[in-house]
């Protein structure tokens, strides 16, 4: 019962945030082809964004404001630990033997020596850094294509290749299966408000973007396309603006000598 009002509670937030953070659709929306669904992803991120701004935002504020920033980075480094297992698991399946080996080795140090991941000792005193690998990139690896771009009410900028994947994560984090219900969701929402504690400085960016749709849209584009190719995406060349004059490449005919005057009679 308790869950069934939880669930009508926010699906009513939900509708209310809905109406009231509804985005202009410029003309043309969709033609893009990696964005075919622009249409409902600008409405699905004004929801975000008004969503942002009336609980994420305010909450993150909060929590900078209340906790130094030594304790907020200990947070951040714990559910760094707690991923550890998902980037084992998706470095083995990209055939990753390193970064599975790095990212187990992470684990076993920052558990026991980090104090259950409080302190990155790994990654400071070892220098092996976090190998983060996710299903969306090893979907990648294994050749499935992005698909479109999707704006997930709530949850931010995806592709239908990274929904896919965010929907098998949730199955790898240790949070999932613990016992008790509170644990577990205490748990997620300390880990939102940690990501979007740290998010702030990308996220004001926006703040001053002509269209800040496109600028989010652009920029997570970029940076998966650049997470798959592991900081190394191919060049994609540019079509030329200027078309090659048609003429060109067809030998020019000379002109034919003049004819010569015809001799007297």
């Amino acid at each position: 019962m308790i869950q069934l009002r939880r669930t009508a509670a926010l699906a009513a937030a939900a509708a209310v945030l809905l109406v009231s953070g509804c985005a202009q659709v410029p003309e043309g929306a969709g033609s893009d082809p990696k964005d075919p669904w622009e249409s409902f992803n600008r409405q699905s991120f004004a929801f975000n964004q008004k969503f942002d701004s009336i609980v994420l935002r305010p909450i993150a504020k909060g929590y900078a404001w209340a906790v130094p920033q030594v304790v907020r980075d200990s947070i951040g480094n714990v559910f760094v630990n707690l991923g550890e297992p998902a980037n084992i698991l998706n470095n083995s399946l990209q055939g990753k033997g390193e970064g599975a080996l790095v990212s187990l080795f992470r684990l076993m140090i920052n558990t026991t020596l980090g104090v259950g991941g409080l302190f990155d000792v790994a990654g400071t005193a070892a220098n092996q850094p976090e190998r983060s690998e996710d299903f969306g990139q090893t979907l990648a690896v294994w050749g499935v294509g992005s698909g479109p771009y999707f704006v997930i009410p709530f949850v931010g900028p995806s592709s239908v290749r990274d929904s896919v994947g965010l929907a098998a994560g949730y199955f790898s984090e240790p949070m999932t299966y613990a016992e008790n219900d509170w644990i577990e969701w205490g748990l997620w929402g300390l880990k939102v408000v940690s990501l979007r504690d740290q998010m702030m400085p990308a996220t004001d960016l926006l703040k001053g973007a002509v269209d800040p749709y496109l600028m989010a849209r652009e920029a997570y584009l970029a940076n998966r396309n650049n997470a798959v190719y592991d900081g190394n995406p191919p060049l994609e060349l540019l079509e030329d603006a200027f078309p090659e004059d048609p003429m060109e490449g067809e030998e020019e005919v000379p002109a034919e000598p003049a004819s010569a005057a015809a001799p007297a009679s």
